[in-house]
């Protein structure tokens, strides 16, 4: 067993030196190899961990084979996403419906929502939104969907604070990085998500607790680029929809915190964050506008 988790481990260290590149297409073989980009929301080596099983058995029953790919940070993966550089992604919900011109959502996690959340110290004093005047807040990226944009809405309308004037955003680059900004005393406060706090160490999980929680959205997207195969999306939203059937795969699941598996989706069903999308995106708006 220590065997063979010091071998998945060296396995990994060096894909990912080549997954934080990404392809613009298949690569040319007999069989076309399709990169499938995964949003890097805590460490690019944890991202690699969690997802290369989950994609090489995703691989093995679809019959598809998927490369896994990541990038050094939020921005820039969202950089590459704008690109259209992933045949295959799992990406920010905002930023899909802002390009659903270039990709088509097929599936989701079961059960899923995108909820985004404000952490703070345990110890902390502060009780509402509003208490955060003159506060750093942290975030992952400023195009972080859940971990961002929703709790920075927040924070103006509901705290009526002023992003520019009332608080400091600061990026963190993960939402990893973030939690640990307000461990180590760097931020008051930081966003997030429930599905990545909850995959924080207890240890550090203990020292934080959650001021305040958005209204939850569709989760994040499996979604394909619109000149990948339709016959291939298929089969790879067929595979989807049976990994969590097979015991096997328990495991897997567990480790990326999506136990109850996936379903198969339309981009209907991303309508309600396209009908808040023009208020949510004022919000990356005025980030921009500040720096």
């Amino acid at each position: 067993m220590v065997r063979k988790k010091r071998a998945l481990k060296a396995g990994i260290a060096a894909l990912l030196a080549g997954a934080l590149t990404a392809a613009a297409g298949p690569a040319r073989a007999e069989q076309p190899v399709y990169d499938f980009g995964v949003l890097p929301q805590v460490a690019t080596a944890k991202v690699a961990e969690q997802w290369v099983p989950f994609l090489d058995k995703l691989s093995e029953m679809s019959g598809v084979k998927l490369r896994f790919v990541t990038a050094p940070n939020i921005s820039e993966f969202g950089a590459r996403a704008k690109a259209a550089a992933y045949p295959f992604y799992y990406h920010n919900t905002l930023a899909y419906v802002q390009q659903d011109d270039q990709y088509t959502a097929f599936a989701r996690e079961v059960g899923a929502k995108t909820v985004g959340v404000l952490v703070v110290a345990k110890d902390s004093k502060l009780s509402r939104l509003a208490d955060l005047k003159g506060s750093t807040v942290a975030i992952p990226s400023a195009g972080s969907f859940g971990a961002a944009v929703l709790p920075l809405f927040a924070i103006q309308k509901e705290g009526g604070l002023d992003l520019q004037k009332d608080v400091k955003v600061v990026v963190a680059g993960s939402h990893e990085a973030g939690y640990q900004a307000v461990l180590q005393g760097k931020a008051v406060a930081s966003g997030g998500l429930t599905r990545t706090f909850e995959l924080l160490p207890k240890e550090d999980r203990a020292q934080l607790r959650i001021l305040y929680t958005t209204k939850a959205y569709s989760p994040l997207p499996f979604a394909a680029r619109k000149d990948v195969p339709a016959d291939v999306v298929a089969k790879v939203q067929k595979a989807l929809v049976a990994f969590a059937k097979d015991p096997a795969n328990k495991g897997i699941l567990e480790t990326l915190n999506m136990k109850q598996g996936f379903e198969a989706a339309k981009p209907a069903d991303w309508d309600d964050v396209r009908h808040a999308r023009d208020d949510l995106v004022r919000v990356t708006k005025t980030l921009a506008n500040g720096k």
